[in-house]
Formats: C-alpha cells, sequence, structure tokens
C-alpha cells in the first residue's frame, strides 16, 4: 500500500472589488487642468506684487480699446438711432414732396434728387389715406422763428403743432412749466433757456414783435445743442419758410414694400420699422446715381492697425512679468518635476497663469473702460463741442476684446511655459538659473517676416490703405521676432559705458528672455504711435493746405441776398454803428438771379471759338479765392482782401487802370484780357452775348507748381474801368474788420442780430482760419501712447530689478558702492525704453508715411496731390521724453542699499 500525497491546492486569491469605470480623457483633461488652475490662484495670491503688474500690463490695452470702443459708439449716431430721435413716438415721419416718383433715402428721410414737378401740396388726410387701415396722422409745421434780441433778430427753428391731444405731446420732455395750448403761448428749448430767458418771459416774435409769453422748457432727444421755439398750430404763420411734416401712426408699422410705395405716389418717408433693417443702397437710389461708395479704406487701415498693435501690446507687456514669475516659480516646480510632473504638467502650470491672470485683467479693464468712457462723454462735450448720442455699450465687441485679452494673457505666457518645460531639476533645486540659448531661426525668420511687410507697405501706399494696415502689422510682427537678436547686438557697446550702465546692459542681454518682449512692448507702442502720428499730423496739414477762406483772418463777411444799394447803405450804417473805427470792403460782383441770369466770362488767350467755349478759368492747382471770381475792388481793398504773404506782390502789381488777373492763360502777348458779358436765356435754353471789352492787364502767377497762391479773385477789375464792362457790377456782400481789427464772438453774435432786423435773408460770416479739428486726437495718442511706455519701461525695470537682487548682493558683498544698484536700474530703464523707442520710431515711419497717401489723396481744393508730414516734436517727446522721465522716476524709487544675501553658483 502506498500513500500518494497531492499537492496542497494553491489558494485563488479573490478577484479586487470593481473600482468603477476609470475617468476618460477628457475628465483627466479637468482634472489637470483644475489642479493648474488652483496652483496659478495660490501663486497670484502669494505674489500680489506680480500679479498687479501682469493685470495692469493686460488690463490697460483692453481698457483703452474698450473705452475708445464706447465712445466711438456713442458718439456715431446710427440710423436707427437718428431714426428714433426724429419720430418720438410716431412710426413713421412723411413729407409731400411731389405728386410723382421720387427718389429718398429711408435711413434719413431725405431727397436724394429733386422732383421734376413738385405739385400740389399735401394734406394730412390724403396722407392718411394712403396708409394702412386704423393708421392716424399728426401734421406740423417747421421752419424758422425770428425774435427780437437787445440789438435786433436772432434765428432759431421753428415748430407748428399741437402737444396736448394727440402723440407729439410725448415727443418731448417737459422740463419747467407746460406745452403751449393757446395762440400767444410759447415752449423754447433747454438752450434757449440757458441763455437767460425764462418761463414767464415775453417773447417778440417775428418783424412784427408779435408777443408770445414763454410757458414752458422743452427737451427732446436728438435737439441736444439746437436752439427752437414751439408755438400752437394757429400760430403757423409766424414761421418763415414753413413746411409740413406728418406723423403717422401704423399698426405694424410701414415695412419697405409699403415705403416704396409711397414713394413712387411722390411721399418721402423715414420709417422706423425700415430703419432696423435697411435695404442696399441699390434698391432707393436714383438709376443715374454711382454705385455706393464704401467707408474709406484708409480709414479702416487706420482702425485695424490700431486694434492689431494694442492686442499685440498685451501679448508684449505681460510677458515680462510671466518671464520673472517663471524665475519665482522656479524651486516650486522643479519639486513638482521631482516627485512625478512631466513637462506638460509644468507647462499647464505656467499657462494657468497666464489663462487666470489674462482673463481676470481683461474682464477688469472692460468694466473700468466702460466705466471711463461713461464719465468722459460729458466731459468731452463740455471740452471740445463733439455731439454724442445715447450711451452705447457694444456687448459683442465687449466681449470679443475679453476674450482676445484673456488669450493674449495665455499667449504671453507661452514662451515662459516652453522654458517651464524644459527646467531642469538639478539645477534649479541647487540653485543656479542656467543658460538659455537664443535661437537663429527667429531672428531669420523676423526679417523676412519685416522685409514683406516693408514691401506691402509700399504697395498699399500706391492704392488703397488696407495693405498698409496688413504691412504695418508684419512689419512690427518681424522686429519683435528679431528683437532678441537686436538685444544682443547691444553687448559689444557695453565695453565704452561706465560700469553701472555696462553691468544693465550685460544684465539686458544676459536675461533676454525677460529684456526683449519688453523691448518689443515699447517697440510696438512707439511703433504705433509714429503711424497713427504721422497719418493724423499729414492730414491736418492737408486740410489746412486746401482750406478756402472766405475773408481775410479776423474780418467777418456780410451778404444780404435781398439787398439793393440804397439797402446795403442801411447795412453798412449798422455796421458802422456797432463797429465804430473800422473799414468797411465792399465787394462788388455780377447779380444773378433767378430772373436775371447775367455772367461775366474771360476769354481765354488764342482761343478764336465762340463763348463759352472759350472761357478761361485758372485750371493750374494752387489758386485759392476769396471774395469770388471777377469781381470791382480798388487799391486799399484789394490789399485788404489779400492775405500777408502775398501782399507785396499784388501791392506791386496793382493799377487803377489795370485788371489784376491771378493764374495764366488769359492775358495775351499785348498784356490785353477780354471780358465778356452774357446772359442765360431759360426758355430757349441758348447763351444771349451782351458784348466783351479788352482791357489791360497784369498777371499773377504762383511762384512755383508747389506754391499756394491764396488771391482775392480770380480777376480783380479797378473801380476805374468798372464803367467799361458789358455788364453791370452791384455789391454782393461788405467786408468789415481784419487782422489789425479782428471781429470778435460777441461782436459776430450782435452783428447776425442787427443785420438780420434788416433782413431775413442774410448771412455773416467770420474769417478765423483753419482749425485742427484732429489735436484732440493727437493729444489722445500722445497720453495713450506715452502712458503705455512708461508702464511698460518701468513694469519691465522693477521686474528686472527684483530678478537681479541676487547680482546686486554679489555687487554689494565685492564693495560695490550703494549708489550702482540705483545706477543699474537707470541703466535698465535706459535700455528697455531709450532702445525700444527708438526701434519703434523706425518701424513706424514707413507704414506713417504710407498710410498718409491714402488719408491725403486730394478730392477737392487745390488738387496738389499726397501730403506727408512728420510730427518731430510729438515722436520726441513719446520716444525720447517719456523713457528718459522713466530713467528718472526709477532713479527717485529705487533703493540703493540691498540686504545681503547667499547666492550659489
Amino acid at each position: 500500500m502506498s500513500l500518494v500525497l497531492s499537492p496542497p491546492e494553491r489558494a485563488v486569491p479573490a478577484p479586487p472589488a470593481d473600482p468603477g469605470p476609470r475617468p476618460g480623457r477628457l475628465a483627466a483633461w479637468v482634472v489637470r487642468w483644475r489642479l493648474a488652475l488652483r496652483l496659478a490662484r495660490r501663486d497670484a495670491r502669494r505674489a500680489k506684487g506680480r500679479t498687479a503688474l501682469v493685470g495692469l500690463m493686460v488690463g490697460l490695452p483692453v481698457l483703452a480699446i474698450v473705452g475708445g470702443d464706447v465712445l466711438f459708439r456713442s458718439q456715431d449716431v446710427t440710423g436707427d438711432e437718428f431714426v428714433a430721435s426724429r419720430l418720438g413716438p410716431a412710426d413713421a415721419l412723411i413729407q409731400g414732396h411731389a405728386r410723382e416718383r421720387v427718389w429718398a433715402d429711408p435711413l434719413y428721410g431725405e431727397l436724394l434728387q429733386p422732383p421734376e414737378e413738385p405739385g400740389a401740396p399735401w394734406t394730412a388726410e390724403e396722407v392718411a389715406d394712403r396708409l394702412p387701415a386704423g393708421s392716424s396722422v399728426v401734421e406740423r409745421q417747421v421752419g424758422k422763428i425770428l425774435f427780437r434780441t437787445d440789438i435786433g433778430y436772432a434765428t432759431v427753428e421753428g415748430y407748428a403743432e399741437d402737444l396736448t391731444g394727440t402723440s407729439r405731446a410725448d415727443a418731448y420732455e417737459v422740463a419747467e412749466g407746460r406745452v403751449p395750448e393757446r395762440d400767444g403761448e410759447v415752449a423754447i428749448s433747454r438752450d434757449m433757456a440757458d441763455r437767460g430767458i425764462e418761463v414767464g418771459d415775453t417773447l417778440a416774435l417775428t418783424r412784427e414783435d408779435v408777443p408770445g409769453t414763454v410757458v414752458g422748457v422743452l427737451e427732446a432727444p436728438g435737439l441736444d445743442g439746437l436752439h427752437f421755439v414751439v408755438v400752437p398750430p394757429g400760430e403757423a404763420d409766424l414761421l418763415v419758410s414753413p413746411r409740413t411734416e406728418f406723423f403717422a401712426e401704423v399698426p405694424g408699422g410701414l415695412d419697405w414694400p409699403a415705403v416704396q410705395d409711397l414713394n413712387g405716389q411722390g411721399l418721402v418717408v423715414l420709417s422706423g420699422l425700415v430703419a432696423q433693417d435697411p435695404p442696399p443702397a441699390s434698391e432707393y437710389q436714383p438709376p443715374s446715381w454711382p454705385a455706393e461708395a464704401g467707408r474709406s479704406n484708409a480709414e479702416v487701415a487706420v482702425a485695424a492697425l490700431i486694434a492689431a498693435a494694442l492686442l499685440l501690446e498685451v501679448v508684449l507687456l505681460a510677458g515680462p512679468a510671466f518671464a520673472v514669475g517663471l524665475r519665482k516659480q522656479r524651486r516650486d516646480l522643479a519639486l513638482l518635476a521631482a516627485n512625478g510632473g512631466t513637462a506638460a504638467d509644468l507647462r499647464r502650470a505656467v499657462l494657468a497663469s497666464g489663462l487666470l491672470l489674462g482673463g481676470g485683467a481683461a474682464v477688469t479693464g472692460a468694466l473700468v473702460g466702460i466705466g471711463v468712457a461713461r464719465g468722459a462723454i460729458p466731459v468731452l462735450e463740455n471740452r471740445t463741442g463733439a455731439t454724442f448720442g445715447p450711451f452705447q455699450v457694444p456687448v459683442l465687441d465687449v466681449l470679443v476684446v475679453v476674450a482676445v485679452g484673456a488669450l493674449a494673457g495665455l499667449a504671453a505666457a507661452y514662451m515662459p511655459a516652453r522654458q517651464a518645460a524644459r527646467t531642469d531639476v538639478v539645477t534649479t533645486l541647487s540653485g543656479r538659473r542656467g543658460q538659455v540659448r537664443t535661437s537663429w531661426h527667429l531672428p531669420v525668420l523676423g526679417l523676412i517676416v519685416a522685409g514683406a511687410g516693408l514691401l506691402l507697405t509700399v504697395v498699399g501706399a500706391r492704392g488703397t490703405g488696407l495693405p498698409v494696415a496688413g504691412g504695418a502689422v508684419l512689419l512690427i510682427a518681424g522686429v519683435v521676432l528679431t528683437t532678441p537678436w537686436l538685444v544682443g547686438l547691444l553687448a559689444p557697446l557695453a565695453r565704452r559705458l561706465p560700469v553701472p550702465a555696462r553691468l544693465a546692459v550685460r544684465d539686458a542681454t544676459r536675461n533676454r528672455s525677460r529684456t526683449a518682449p519688453a523691448v518689443a512692448a515699447v517697440m510696438a507702442t512707439v511703433a504705433g504711435v509714429t503711424t497713427l502720428a504721422i497719418g493724423s499730423a499729414s492730414d491736418s496739414a492737408q486740410s489746412e493746405r486746401d482750406y478756402l477762406p472766405q475773408a481775410p483772418m479776423g474780418a467777418a463777411s456780410i451778404s444780404v441776398f435781398d439787398a439793393d444799394e440804397a439797402g446795403w447803405a442801411d447795412v453798412a450804417a449798422e455796421v458802422r454803428g456797432l463797429l465804430p473805427g473800422r473799414d468797411l470792403v465792399p465787394v462788388r460782383t455780377v447779380r444773378w438771379t433767378a430772373d436775371d441770369m447775367t455772367g461775366l466770362l474771360v476769354r481765354a488767350d488764342g482761343c478764336a471759338g465762340p463763348m463759352p467755349e472759350c472761357s478761361w478759368y485758372p485750371g493750374a492747382p494752387g489758386l485759392l479765392t476769396m471774395v469770388g471770381d471777377i469781381v470791382v475792388l480798388d487799391g486799399e481793398a484789394v490789399l485788404a482782401v489779400t492775405p500777408p504773404e502775398h501782399r507785396d506782390a499784388v501791392e506791386a502789381a496793382y493799377r487803377p487802370d489795370r485788371v489784376l488777373v491771378f493764374g495764366s492763360g488769359a492775358v495775351d502777348d499785348s498784356g490785353m484780357v477780354t471780358l465778356q458779358g452774357t446772359r442765360w436765356d431759360e426758355g430757349s435754353g441758348t447763351e444771349e452775348l451782351l458784348g466783351d471789352v479788352t482791357l489791360p492787364a497784369t498777371e499773377i502767377v504762383p511762384a512755383s507748381p508747389g506754391t499756394i497762391l491764396r488771391a482775392p479773385a480770380t480777376v480783380v477789375v479797378p473801380p476805374a474801368l468798372a464803367d467799361r464792362l458789358p455788364v453791370e457790377m452791384v455789391t454782393s456782400r461788405l467786408l468789415v474788420g481784419g487782422p489789425g481789427a479782428p471781429v470778435s464772438e460777441a461782436e459776430e453774435q450782435r452783428l447776425q442780430e442787427a443785420i438780420t432786423a434788416l433782413s431775413a435773408e442774410s448771412y455773416v460770416y467770420v474769417e478765423r482760419g483753419w482749425s485742427d479739428e484732429l489735436w484732440v486726437a493727437r493729444l489722445l495718442l500722445f497720453a495713450v501712447g506715452g502712458l503705455l511706455v512708461l508702464v511698460a519701461t518701468l513694469t519691465a525695470t522693477g521686474l528686472a530689478v527684483a530678478d537681479a537682487r541676487p547680482d546686486h548682493a554679489t555687487l554689494a558683498a565685492v564693495g560695490a558702492a550703494p549708489r550702482t544698484r540705483r545706477l543699474m536700474a537707470m541703466g535698465s530703464a535706459a535700455v528697455i525704453g531709450v532702445f525700444g523707442a527708438a526701434l519703434g520710431v523706425v518701424a513706424g515711419l514707413a507704414p506713417g508715411i504710407a498710410v498718409a497717401h491714402p488719408l491725403t489723396t486730394e478730392v477737392y481744393g487745390s488738387g496738389m496731390g499726397a501730403v506727408v508730414v512728420v510730427p518731430w516734436d510729438l515722436l520726441a517727446a513719446v520716444a525720447i521724453g517719456v523713457p528718459l522721465l522713466a530713467v528718472l522716476v526709477t532713479g527717485l524709487v529705487v533703493r540703493s542699499r540691498l540686504p545681503m544675501a547667499r547666492r550659489v553658483e
């Protein structure tokens, strides 16, 4: 019997408990990013100073973009906003201009082309019959109304309408008193009340001094800044040149087909429903009109350039802060890597900081920008005279800018994140920094991109402005890519500098990951300022060059359209009484009226054909006239209306027996000019010749093709030769005052009121010369650009000083003077600010000159072509003054002494 032993049964382990489904990739991604965001939030709380700097760097450009966009949208009165202010509670505003087809702009309710036959006036009943069932129509009269002042009469807008029992009662807001209810009562605008007219006062209306008791002060949207008077419908006869308007309430509103049907019957319609969804211009413009002109390419180019520059600024300004932040985080990142963190985890930790800080700063900057714009609107209206519409926040634009700001913060952290992914654990934990070399690929790529941008900019200068914007962005981006290499070129210069400056340059070139973004930020800012400043200054220069004065500087030009010679004598007496001691210069020209279409033409030299085919007019560019084409003036009057720069030439050429001709091509070789009178016969459509006369003449021509000749007229006839002219010359206006005795604004108002008392058909204009409408924009450009340069320089310098603390401690340990640290900090500010500004001016010159060409391409005026002006004073203030201010501020705030620290190499 044998005993067989079987091996013991091996214990089978129990299956592990089911841990549940494993997390998917999306869940794992969310977990990793949530951890990275928690680390970023903890780091932001620990480094409050650096967090504030990054917030400022990202938030400031976002603030500028959002604030500027809000101001622009609030100032730009859109079609529906205009319609709302014009309609009030009504659905449509209708005007009867004809009894046949009319072409009208549905966005503004204006005729595009006058009708051939105006036809009989429309009535409210006729308009109501052409509207859908259930519609109601309210009529009002619109015109001008005169009221007596202490000196004469003033003219304001006048409305005759019922504000008591109709829908128009809600069109105005009663600020004081009530609306007029019966004849003899009037209401005035807030602007008239601000000039001293109160409720209860009596206005003397029209030249008959019809009394009107002020019973209320009214306000209405869209009428801010307008002086107006409202009277009851029964006193519509007080208005001058009244016209009828009809306000309609239509169930469901008037759509575009209904508006087209009314246009076909001779009615011009402004519909609130159509304004919300306007038709294309091709559907309402006359067939003979040219295609609709798009928005100026130059303006689009400038807007695109501003947006690109500011967005690029966000990335470049925040880059140094993240670079230095990486230095502060490197030990934490090394510990994370030592405990199993992958390169992706290290990169994600830095990117989370960029996303968190960039997003928070963008939201804060947008909110502050909206608040700043809201507070700036009344200030701008009071200081600049600009008129803003309803306060408008473009929500979609704000959300886009906030999103881009957050992405810009993320982009600013990208390069530091890549460096973090390559963290050397041993080097970092031992306290050493390591060295990071600059790749040669980026400078080469940058030079190629910059060259392409420069080429595109040059091409764009010859055509539209859009390629200029694209070329400018490429040019600046190319210079940004080459900035680390350009910073490295400063190293050889350090040998010739004093010790503190040498150390500052050495620190800048050694730590290019921190220095290059700061220099690029300053460069991009100054490049944008340079481009926009050149474009703005060139636009202003072209406007000044082509400005056409109507009288000598400081002189008042008085026109009375229905006065005969006796009437002009009364006007002259009134002017002498108001402005004693001022010389009056009468200007005599050919009388041209609807009943007597008489003209006086100049025959071109060498032309033997009939008039008016041979009529001469100086076609050469550079001739601007003040008081007309052919005028009669004596010697003193000619000199009075000649600008000072040409007065000597005119005084030397003027003779009482010779005609002055400004321009070439009218005086023959014997020194004679031929003037021929004509009369247009509207019935036959022919020109009747009234005779001609040949007079001795002297030519005055521009000194060179590029010189502008501002002359009194194209032809000046002395009074001694006026009787020989084939047509009668009559007084057309009076000039009073001038450079030696200018007419003030108060005198202008008194003069206007006094002349209006003599004739309602009068006009007073005081020549105060060209005014630069873009100076406020350039001032804001300098303020924003200078602030960005100052903030970028100071921030980058502060980061550099903080980052270089171990180097400063070493210098102190080997016996360096305490002021060395201060001087090094000032040197760092100079490297960042001055070098970056110099690069910015160089990078912005070409786009600025290219932008100036489409902006100043001549359409009207002297025809002398584009203008390019470089405002060196503004560029010097931004590129030299602001960086030097940053250097000075750095020297004042940086402490000289530093506590000793241990450094491991």
